[in-house]
């Protein structure tokens, strides 16, 4: 990689903007000057920083029963921690406000674990899942005799801390919807039955309580919005609600004579015919939060989103829409002049909001990056797939390898530096979310991973040759996506063999051969939940007898083991040790309640996590520890016992199946060289629902992507772009609805994200006075727009009046640029009026050069 040599932060725009470093490490970039990874390990970027997030929670600190109402993590009960710059996590005092996410880690930590023990076969998913839904279920709902009764309280911002929560609160039902949601994906994963009850009850809460009114929303934003003191709006965040619904109807269940599926209907109806026409209004995809008001665009957008992407036959404008819409952001996000929101080594990164949360910037990229990565695959929309791959690059520099999360642009902790849930349970979540998405790109080289699964899976085994797993259905179309460090050379599904399919429109599977050995396997297995993947696996296996020994161990039979034996130790301080030669090392164990808790080290150095033995039901052959990305070489690894389990652990068993490493070298690939580099063409202020097609047939789309710093709470769109028919006649054009409307303003830029290549760049300008008595210059007559322009930090424009220039008002006018290269992976157009008078852009081109 490339390190880039220091620039200096200044106030003008510079033509992708390069910093010497971002959050926590110095900036990489890839030949064509675009972001890569900071870190080089051969398991890539993204499955090191979720490692790291899951190092956290496994040595997060527990309470007990002498503060709290069930004994569990601490990150259960609020979000309010610090971390030391050596990675200690400290716990500060707290209060009530710092519970009030509950919802929102609920949702980080089950979503995110689940994905996790998909892809990783670490049974500590189950502890932590369990651990969280039990406290939502047992101290999280309301009384009998409340008008929602037994329902949860989402956002519980009064009562006594680690206790029960108090009904007397605002009940946000968008986020009691997403926290339903999570609790029937925690009854997926584990099975238990009091999870299903509790959600298929809130479901029928949801049913009885709506407003069928089409010219409404079905639910309004609380439950009591007495309590709250703002609006009770609901808007974008209804697809919440849906996807709870939706999920529930998955099951099976869709209530009292099919009550779910009318108030799910009327719910799609209002996001069709309400929501969607206003697209534009800067409230429609805000009030999502549970601390503030919100009447702005927030993350809300990639949860819209998301809903949407899952049920595309619902929105038959879903390519169209959601491409305007989670790119309107970029825009509105940036305005505030200390929030340093752009593009930054090609890469977008801009805050929450308008409002919220100074530099800041890792936390909005997140939140993103998964959604347009989604969006860009199932879309085949390179650009926008291009835009989330660099953004979630970007994302990724937050953390240290001892879990201190720099999420400030310039280095410094901002939101997670007293935020536990966006330091790492957040970025798990979406970290899993993007891999998924991207498996060829991010996917660790020369290792075997299920990174996507239409069903939540259940059960997993990884062993040498062998990845065994179980999903909770399988329903028509249920697939899973695998990288595997080999070409499988058996499949089967439910004791089926299934056979290679060019298309899987039945039951068998689809290799995709990649570079350096590696493969992605796509199964589909209607009707058969369990799946097995066999095959040549350059991974190695030993059995715990051929690890050195210190300290009381006992072997045990283990019929369902790796090598048919466990080594099992109770004792304190007694140590198993192995040297192997590799760069990726796996022990299995077995978990059950006896399980107790070991410390690893590495070639003599402890490792920051613990490893834990514990579950609430019996599993074989389990990931307990992993560790990738190691140099080349020889390595040692020591296990030692604590002699102690967790605090709900009922023994202190460490059980050792085997321990698996591996030697294989493979090519870690990034996406580097990637973007769009077809035409490109957008009109600034054009907001509607389809493209307009020009009289060459050429499609032009809502211009997004600039950047204007109006002002801390302004509306980007409000502030800067003329979006309505400013005039009916153009001249000098044969397409004057590319003129009609406009972006002004003193000073802005567009971030055009391209490929590599050279591009013929147009721009195009309009001087369109709305009206003389409105819009009279300080001189006299028309307003004068002059000002000069620069494509990626070199002024190509200099004074120029647009009307004189263009022989009048009302005229067309044309700019044209050959040769122009991506700098950084980005076109920057900058636009800065000169003489007091604004700058003005109607339309830009950006068409390839063969």
């Amino acid at each position: 990689f490339v390190v880039a040599a220091l620039l200096l932060v200044v106030s003008t725009a510079q033509g992708a903007t390069v910093l010497d470093s971002y959050y926590a490490h110095p900036v990489a970039h890839d030949a064509y000057g675009v972001i890569a990874p900071w870190y080089t390990g051969q398991n890539g970027q993204l499955d090191e920083r979720a490692r790291i997030a899951v190092d956290v929670y496994k040595r997060y600190p527990w309470v007990g029963p002498e503060k709290a109402v069930l004994t569990a993590p601490d990150f259960i009960y609020n979000s309010h921690w610090s971390i030391m710059p050596e990675g200690e996590i400290q716990i500060p005092e707290t209060n009530d406000w710092m519970c009030g996410d509950l919802s929102q880690r609920a949702w980080s930590i089950i979503k995110g674990l689940t994905a996790y023990y998909r892809y990783s076969g670490d049974p500590i998913a189950f502890v932590y899942i369990t651990r969280v839904t039990d406290y939502v279920l047992e101290y999280g709902l309301t009384s009998d005799t409340h008008a929602w009764p037994r329902f949860p309280i989402a956002t519980p911002t009064n009562g006594k801390s680690y206790g029960k929560c108090i009904e007397d609160t605002r009940f946000q039902l968008d986020l009691c919807a997403r926290l339903g949601e999570d609790v029937l994906e925690a009854y997926k994963l584990t099975g238990d039955p009091r999870y299903l009850e509790a959600v298929k009850h809130w479901g029928d809460l949801f049913a009885e309580h709506a407003n069928l009114d089409p010219a409404f929303p079905p639910w309004n934003r609380y439950v009591d919005p007495s309590v709250v003191g703002w609006s009770d709006k609901l808007t974008g965040s209804v697809t919440m609600i849906l996807e709870f619904l939706d999920e529930l109807i998955d099951t099976g269940y869709t209530g009292t004579d099919g009550a779910l599926l009318r108030v799910r209907d009327a719910g799609r109806a209002y996001v069709r015919n309400k929501l969607l026409p206003a697209w534009t209004e800067n409230e429609v995809w805000g009030r999502q939060y549970w601390d503030w008001d919100n009447p702005v665009t927030c993350g809300i957008v990639s949860m819209c989103g998301d809903y949407m992407l899952q049920y595309r036959e619902a929105f038959p404008n879903w390519k169209t829409d959601l491409r305007n819409i989670l790119t309107l952001i970029f825009c509105r996000n940036g305005v505030d002049p200390n929030s340093m929101g752009d593009a930054y080594s090609g890469a977008w990164a801009f805050p929450e909001s308008c409002t919220c949360c100074g530099t800041s910037l890792s936390y909005n990229q997140y939140t993103a990056a998964p959604t347009l990565i989604r969006y860009g695959m199932i879309a085949g929309d390179e650009r926008i797939l291009e835009i989330g791959r660099r953004m979630i690059l970007m994302a990724t520099y937050d953390s240290l390898e001892n879990g201190v999360v720099k999420d400030g642009l310039l280095g410094q902790p901002v939101a997670t530096g007293e935020w536990s849930n966006l330091a790492h349970p957040w970025p798990l979540c979406q970290v899993m979310e993007a891999m998924a998405w991207m498996p060829e790109t991010f996917g660790p080289a020369r290792e075997n991973h299920i990174m996507r699964s239409s069903s939540v899976v259940t059960s997993v085994v990884y062993g040498k040759g062998e990845i065994a797993y179980s999903t909770f259905d399988a329903p028509a179309e249920t697939t899973e996506v695998l990288r595997l460090s080999y070409i499988p050379t058996r499949v089967t599904a439910g004791n089926v063999e299934l056979i290679e399919r060019p298309e899987l429109d039945e039951n068998g599977y689809r290799l995709t051969t990649l570079p350096g050995g590696d493969c992605l396997v796509t199964i589909r297995h209607d009707t058969h939940r369990d799946v097995a993947v066999y095959g040549d696996d350059p991974q190695e296996s030993v059995s715990p007898n051929a690890m050195t020994a210190t300290g009381s161990w006992t072997a045990s039979q283990a019929p369902k083991g790796t090598h048919g034996n466990l080594l099992v130790s109770s004792a304190k301080d007694a140590k198993l040790s192995f040297a192997f030669t590799g760069n990726r090392v796996r022990v299995l164990g077995r978990v059950d309640e006896q399980g107790g808790q070991a410390d690893v080290y590495l070639d003599g150095e402890k490792q920051k996590t613990i490893v834990d033995f514990w579950n609430p039901a019996p599993r074989d052959r389990q990931t307990v520890y992993s560790r990738s990305g190691l140099s080349d070489g020889e390595h040692l690894i020591e296990l030692v016992a604590r002699g102690e389990g967790n605090p709900i652990s009922k023994g202190t068993n460490v059980s050792v199946d085997a321990l698996m490493f591996s030697s294989a070298k493979g090519a870690t690939t990034y996406g580097s060289g990637a973007g769009p580099k077809t035409a490109q063409r957008m009109i600034f202020g054009y907001m509607e629902r389809t493209d307009h097609i020009d009289a060459k047939r050429n499609a032009w789309r809502p211009g997004t992507e600039f950047v204007i710093r109006s002002g801390y709470g302004t509306d980007a769109v409000e502030k800067a772009l003329w979006t309505t028919r400013r005039t009916m006649y153009i001249g000098n054009t044969d397409d004057p609805e590319i003129y009609r409307y406009g972006l002004h303003g003193d000073k802005f830029w567009v971030n055009a994200t391209a490929g590599p290549g050279r591009y013929h760049v147009v721009l195009h300008f309009a001087s369109t006075p709305l009206h003389p008595f409105l819009t009279q210059d300080k001189e006299g007559g028309w307003v004068k727009y002059v000002l000069n322009a620069s494509i990626n930090g070199e002024q190509v424009i200099t004074q120029m009046d647009v009307a004189k220039e263009a022989g009048g008002t009302f005229k067309a006018l044309q700019k044209s640029f050959d040769g122009i290269e991506p700098r950084n992976g980005i076109i920057e157009v900058l636009i800065e009026g000169v003489d007091g008078r604004e700058g003005v852009l109607q339309a830009l081109e950006i068409v390839p050069l063969n």
